[in-house]
């Protein structure tokens, strides 16, 4: 009796398991919508929880068997769901009209107005529209520059085998792209120090005022120029530019400053 229970259970299992073999199939769609981009369209077969995505041109490919839902889903659209039917796997290919998504706003109303654009433009308070206000993702992250975008260009790469990192590692480019980087952020630091400082606390280190730069430059090759860098306040600041001062004129041999 077990061994007839056992069996009967395995057969429950390969027959469910040939159905879901033999049901499965590709089903070939296509969204339309007359006014918006139909491409990067999530398509979501729920029921398999599998995935994929329109192209260009709104045609999708995805696996199913009859009796899946499949979710539409875009910013532009409202969701659609469907259930998948015969007639939809017969269809070559399926079409999907998804309608606009419209957003309701609510009502604005204008008091004291005088009829005259330019002077109640000026009336008119609107709070700034900015990516932190709108609740955007990522709003406080800090784009990187046009240098740290090819880095990453030049150390990333996809396959089993990422080929790009390798030819830029062996050619030397990526090692020249993280000098350019350090480059830059060394210069942005530069600039934060001069802009912190007033041309007097330059000249009062004995350094002209047509040479701040060129100090602030000789600092930042010197080895202690970390320590200038990761200065967090004016004071421990101008120490450390005092000693460098005393260096850079020395080296530059330049006579003292009449105040």
């Amino acid at each position: 009796m077990h061994n007839t229970r056992k069996n009967r259970l395995l057969l429950c299992f390969l027959s469910f398991s040939f159905y879901g073999l033999r049901a499965q199939t590709d089903l070939q769609g296509k969204v339309e919508n007359r006014f918006s981009d139909v491409s990067g369209i999530h398509v979501i077969n729920k029921t398999s929880e599998s995935a994929t995505i329109t192209d260009a041109k709104g045609y999708f490919n995805i696996r199913v068997q009859e009796g899946d839902t499949l979710l539409f889903s875009a910013v532009q659209f409202r969701k659609e769901e469907v259930v998948v039917t015969t007639e939809m796997l017969n269809a070559h290919p399926f079409i999907v009209q998804l309608r606009e998504q419209v957003t309701q706003l609510d009502e604005v109303v204008l008091k004291n107005l005088t009829g005259n654009l330019t002077t109640d433009l000026h009336k008119i308070k609107t709070d700034s529209v900015d990516a932190v206000n709108l609740g955007l993702p990522n709003a406080m992250k800090v784009l990187p520059s046009k240098t740290q975008r090819k880095l990453i260009e030049a150390t990333s790469g996809g396959g089993l085998i990422p080929i790009i990192p390798i030819i830029n590692a062996i050619t030397g480019r990526t090692k020249k792209l993280k000098k350019r980087v350090q480059l830059e952020k060394d210069a942005a630091k530069t600039e934060e120090i001069r802009e912190a400082l007033k041309s007097h606390t330059f000249t009062s280190l004995g350094i002209p005022e047509d040479k701040i730069y060129d100090f602030l430059f000789y600092c930042a090759e010197q080895e202690n120029y970390d320590r200038l860098k990761n200065s967090n306040d004016l004071i421990s600041l101008t120490d450390t530019l005092k000693v460098m001062a005393e260096q850079y004129i020395k080296v530059n041999a330049l006579a003292p400053l009449k105040h």
